[in-house]
């Protein structure tokens, strides 16, 4: 059960792309080599707006959103990540870079200081590299 991407869909209309997802997840676990597994959740548009505002006081959609378990948590994933997989869509992003980007901030990489945000693009670009995703 460790190094792997869990992909669960909590809405109807999102089926379509969980088998892309778990083909690149599947990927990922292998090229980063985790050693608890991650869980990853396909949600709509409200869903991730509530959990926006909730988390992060922001009242919109956002494309992912990114939760490392707490340390010393007794949990068995590293932490969960929420797509909204129509929002990607709807901005022209890639849905793959946004489950790539999400992994990442699980990992503890981070994007706030330009040094910081510098080191996570450079192993953003290796990763969509090694998984022919695009930015």
């Amino acid at each position: 059960m460790k190094n792997e991407i869990r992909f669960e869909v909590l809405g109807k209309s999102l089926h379509a792309y969980k088998p892309l997802l778990v083909k690149k997840g599947a990927q990922l676990a292998k090229i980063l080599k985790f050693k608890k597994p991650i869980d990853a959740f396909l949600v709509d548009s409200e869903t991730m707006r509530k959990l926006n505002r909730k988390y992060r006081k922001k009242n919109k959609a956002t494309n992912v959103l990114s939760f490392q378990a707490p340390l010393h948590f007794p949990t068995d994933t590293l932490g969960e990540i929420y797509l909204d997989p129509k929002y990607i869509e709807k901005k022209g992003e890639d849905l793959v870079f946004m489950l790539a980007h999400g992994v990442l901030h699980i990992l503890g990489y981070d994007h706030i200081r330009e040094r910081d945000r510098m080191k996570m693009e450079r192993k953003e670009k290796q990763l969509l590299a090694k998984l022919n995703a695009k930015r």
